[in-house]
């Protein structure tokens, strides 16, 4: 066995079951998952070679102690049941194994974040995992326009959800004290500047760190973009670059969004890596004006094939409904006509 093995062992067969196809549905890992009803057959497994990290009942744990069979395990996630008849005794159990409790009946989201918070403490064992279900193929959708409030970002969200539906999916926000984790409900310690760090300082544990960071609304996964301008700033095309590939290569992302409401070091580079560049336009002599002067310093600095790459188009007023969900699909298709003509 050359994989990252993760394994769960109760008796109970559906709990057991259902844990393992939660875990092998949202965990977006190259994880190979294997579930045991039997401690038996469970250490017969592990002579095949080493598992990365066992999720186990308390029950089950009794039955390993009673065999003495149990000291080959190093990562170790305990599912707590009512009896605690053991309680204190595991460490002695495992003196060299890392070790994690949470109770059996914790929703399996909260079981699949004790998994997550484990392999990033204690990372040894859990070098190699990549994306699950990697495709080969990615596509880079821009979006940027010089007006201010457009309405971008929550179109944005809008077409990445419709993409979702059918495509592995990720958008990276370049805007300082952004609105989406309010938008996504959902408050990140860590954001795109760590995602960043993780990238070139922990290369191989890359997509462990990601699954950790990344945040998802109706499947469209986010990175908490940096806090202030002047980080924006920092992130540069270079580590732009780097992290696409990464996404797309490597966590096996179909769709990379970018959100371009501010200016990382090289921002027209970084447009120059998408495949679409969507820009919103205003009907208004003033908003006309602003994108006329943006046209012309791409045509004067040599970016003529973002131009050729852009889909301009104005946002309806009313942004809801099946009639905006239809015009959101248009544009996906329009967009979908560019990349075929570049490819």
């Amino acid at each position: 066995m050359g994989n990252v093995i993760l394994t769960v062992c109760d008796s109970n067969r559906m709990y057991c079951e259902r844990l393992q196809e939660y875990l092998r549905n949202h965990l977006k890992l190259s994880f190979e998952i294997h579930a045991f009803t039997d401690t038996e057959k469970l250490l017969q497994f592990s002579e095949m070679g080493e598992i990365s990290l066992l999720v186990i009942s308390e029950s089950a744990i009794r039955r390993l102690k009673r065999d003495n069979s149990y000291k080959q395990f190093k990562n170790v996630i305990i599912l707590d049941e009512e009896t605690k008849e053991w309680s204190g005794q595991e460490k002695a159990l495992f003196p060299e194994g890392n070790l994690k409790h949470i109770s059996k009946y914790s929703p399996a989201t909260q079981i699949a974040g004790e998994v997550l918070e484990l392999c990033t403490s204690h990372t040894a064992g859990f070098s190699g995992l990549s994306g699950a279900g990697i495709t080969g193929k990615c596509n880079v959708i821009g979006f940027f326009t010089p007006l201010s409030r457009s309405g971008q970002t929550s179109l944005l969200v809008k077409m990445g959800e419709c993409l979702a539906k059918k495509h592995k999916t990720i958008m990276l926000s370049f805007e300082s004290f952004s609105a989406l984790p309010s938008m996504f409900e959902a408050e990140a310690e860590e954001d795109i500047t760590d995602l960043l760090y993780y990238a070139d300082c922990e290369r191989d544990k890359f997509c462990l760190y990601l699954e950790r960071i990344r945040k998802s609304r109706n499947g469209l996964d986010y990175i908490s973009p940096a806090r202030t301008a002047m980080q924006v700033k920092e992130i540069g095309f270079e580590k732009v670059r780097e992290l696409i590939r990464l996404l797309c290569q490597e966590a096996g992302y179909e769709y990379v969004l970018l959100d371009m409401k501010e200016y990382p070091d090289g921002f027209f580079e970084i447009l120059g890596l998408c495949d679409v560049v969507y820009t919103i336009t205003r009907n208004n002599s003033a908003d006309h004006y602003r994108l006329s002067r943006y046209n012309r310093v791409l045509a004067d600095n040599g970016y003529e094939d973002i131009i050729a790459r852009t889909i301009k188009f104005m946002i309806p007023d009313v942004r809801e409904g099946a009639s905006y969900n239809r015009y959101v699909e248009a544009l996906l298709a329009e967009g979908q006509e560019v990349m075929s003509l570049g490819a």
